[in-house]
C-alpha cells in the first residue's frame, strides 16, 4: 500500500466556463493492475464571487480523460460568498503504466471561483 499527495498554496481563482487544470494539484499513479487507487481532492474552504447564483465545479482528469464524477457547490441566493468545503472521492484503474491525475475546476454562471486556504490532491493504492 502506498500514497501521493500535493498541495497548493496562496491564493487561486478562476472564472472559466468549462473545466480547466487546478494549478499545483497534479500527482502520477504507480503502475498496478488490479488494484483500484481512492484519490482524494479536498477543498476545504472555497467560495465564489458574482450576481447569479455562483459556484465552482471540481472534476479530475486522468492521463487527460475527465472523468464523469464530479463535486461541487452553488449558492441558493444572487449574491452570496460563503465558504462552502468540497470534496470528491473518485477510484481510479490502476494500469501497466504510470497515470497521470490532475484536479480541474469551472465557475458556474459566470461567477469566480476563489480558493485562498491550502487544498489537496490525494491518492491510496
Amino acid at each position: 500500500m502506498g500514497s501521493v499527495y500535493v498541495q497548493t498554496s496562496g491564493q487561486l481563482t478562476t472564472n472559466s466556463g468549462s473545466f480547466v487544470p487546478l494549478p499545483g494539484l497534479k500527482l502520477q499513479l504507480p503502475e498496478g493492475v488490479g488494484d483500484v487507487a481512492i484519490v482524494t481532492l479536498n477543498l476545504p474552504r472555497p467560495y465564489a464571487t458574482g450576481n447569479n447564483y455562483p459556484g465552482g465545479i471540481f472534476g479530475i482528469s486522468v492521463d487527460g480523460k475527465q472523468v464523469s464524477n464530479v463535486a461541487g457547490f452553488s449558492y441558493s441566493v444572487q449574491n452570496a460568498n460563503n465558504r462552502i468545503p468540497t470534496t470528491l472521492v473518485v477510484g481510479v484503474p490502476l494500469t501497466m503504466k504510470h497515470q497521470t491525475v490532475q484536479a480541474l475546476w469551472q465557475s458556474e454562471r459566470g461567477s469566480t471561483v476563489i480558493l485562498d486556504s491550502p487544498c489537496t490532491l490525494s491518492a491510496i493504492y
